[in-house]
């Protein structure tokens, strides 16, 4: 891999804070459109109904079923509606966030001291003294970001109320360039959730400094899930930005909570009742579910667990409103890489009201993976960087898209226009395989050929099933 180089000069304070406000803004506007198109149930339904029925939207005299219609539509066909209502949301609100002004980081705070030199005469000296979570490191050996032997990458999330996310934002991207450690940290008024690689020294010392922020110094150190890696597992260098959802489910916080998840099962516990489960086969009350994406269970997964064929886990709300009669009655335990999926995927399905008990997995996968390596989790964990897997133990469990053998390096799909990712064994490569499906490879081809440019949507997604309906 290539090191990590320098990036261009980032944006002034003023600027940054400036083009935040208008993306929450953007936000807010399109959140309150769709949600203005929104269907509310009879008054009949809502004394008939113990449980709470699929949302509906209705706009320019269609019916939509689920969010992504809605959303989409939205986006297509009211683009302007969303910017005149952004511009207001913007003009309401500029007063309070004073874009002019620098946002405060609380790296630094000043301290007074006195010296009486000449006579009676007292001279005040105000000195900027480093805090605990902007430690000074200019005098500190951080390491070799792009050492790829000795290097770590750390995962972590915690959802808390924060109140000004754009200083939080400001906080992490100076740490972070301090630190030389590159990334994607996403914040938003529901908490943080990062995953960041350099050296191994700079990445204990991240942890250390994060851990004493008034905001998330209640946090353990078992909270922040390690990895072997380096600044080079992020081509894309630092991404640090204010978001609406800690992860984008699609749901409005102010409908569903982190703080309705489901109960928290330790690493222990979790693996006991798994256990249990694959002996007792008592599929009929207790269903161990994967909240991940469809393709990284195809890599790696629990003995006996259900694995959604979904694409997105903004497709999750949807899989679970068609869903609803085969959770009916049962006891779900959930699971994803580090477990913040689980904390809003959760709380929607408890939102529901069929399950008899909703839990997750404390840690995720990954931490499953530190205390049982030949556990039920057979494979490898897939991880959003440029690794693609963490291996858990000798198990390979996906397959080549073309020849079926046993196969799980992920390479991205050949094809330009595509953002797939490809299972293809060293001979299917060497073969010249290297594309998703052998009709998105085509279709490059004769894309190229003609000088036009091909639809993102290959052939093979478009004729997946959207939302699987699990029986």
């Amino acid at each position: 891999m290539a090191p990590v180089t320098e990036t261009k000069q980032s944006l002034t304070p003023r600027s940054r804070k400036a083009r935040v406000l208008c993306q929450l803004a953007k936000k807010q506007a399109f959140s309150q459109l769709v949600k203005s198109c929104e269907l509310l149930p009879d008054d009949s339904e809502q004394l008939t109904c113990n449980v709470t029925s699929p949302a509906k939207w209705n706009c320019c005299g269609e019916t939509f079923d689920n969010t992504a219609d809605i959303c989409q539509h939205v986006s297509r066909y009211h683009g302007d509606k969303v910017e005149e209502e952004a511009a207001k949301v913007i003009s309401s609100q500029i007063s309070d966030l004073k874009i002019t002004k620098q946002p405060r980081t609380p790296d630094l705070v000043e301290k007074e001291s006195t010296d009486s030199n000449k006579g009676n005469s007292v001279e005040v000296h105000k000195t900027q003294v480093p805090v605990a979570w902007m430690p000074d490191v200019s005098n500190m050996d951080v390491g070799d970001p792009n050492d790829e032997r000795n290097g770590l990458v750390t995962l972590f999330y915690k959802y808390c109320e924060v109140g000004r996310p754009e200083e939080l934002e400001v906080w992490q991207r100076d740490l972070c360039t301090r630190l030389k450690l590159t990334g994607k940290v996403r914040v938003s008024a529901e908490g943080i959730n990062a995953t960041v690689g350099g050296s191994s020294q700079a990445v204990h010392i991240y942890i250390q400094a994060v851990r004493a922020h008034p905001l998330f110094c209640h946090m353990t150190s078992q909270e922040f899930k390690l990895s072997p890696g380096s600044a080079t597992s992020f081509p894309g260098g630092l991404k640090i930005g204010v978001y609406q959802e800690l992860v984008p489910m699609g749901v409005d916080s102010s409908c569903v909570s982190f703080r309705e998840a489901g109960v928290h099962l330790s690493v222990d516990d979790f693996h006991g009742m798994l256990e249990q489960h694959l002996q007792r086969d008592d599929r009929d009350s207790t269903v161990f579910v994967d909240c991940r994406n469809f393709y990284e269970s195809r890599i790696g997964h629990f003995l006996g667990a259900v694995a959604p064929d979904i694409r997105k886990f903004s497709y999750w709300p949807e899989y679970v409103d068609k869903n609803t009669q085969f959770f009916q009655d049962k006891t779900v335990v959930m699971f994803c890489t580090g477990g913040i999926r689980c904390e809003k995927g959760s709380a929607y399905l408890k939102s529901k009201g069929v399950c008899k008990d909703v839990l997750q997995l404390e840690g995720g996968i990954h931490k499953y993976m530190e205390k049982y390596p030949n556990g039920y989790f057979r494979g490898k964990l897939f991880v959003f960087d440029d690794r693609y897997a963490i291996p858990a133990n000798s198990d390979i469990v996906g397959e080549c898209f073309y020849c079926k053998e046993a196969w799980d390096k992920y390479k991205p799909c050949s094809s330009p226009h595509c953002h797939q990712l490809v299972l293809s064994c060293d001979r299917c490569t060497a073969a010249g395989y290297t594309a998703c499906c052998r009709e998105c490879q085509l279709q490059a081809a004769r894309a190229s050929a003609q000088g036009v440019r091909c639809r993102e949507e290959c052939a093979c997604t478009k004729g997946r099933r959207r939302i699987p309906v699990e029986v």
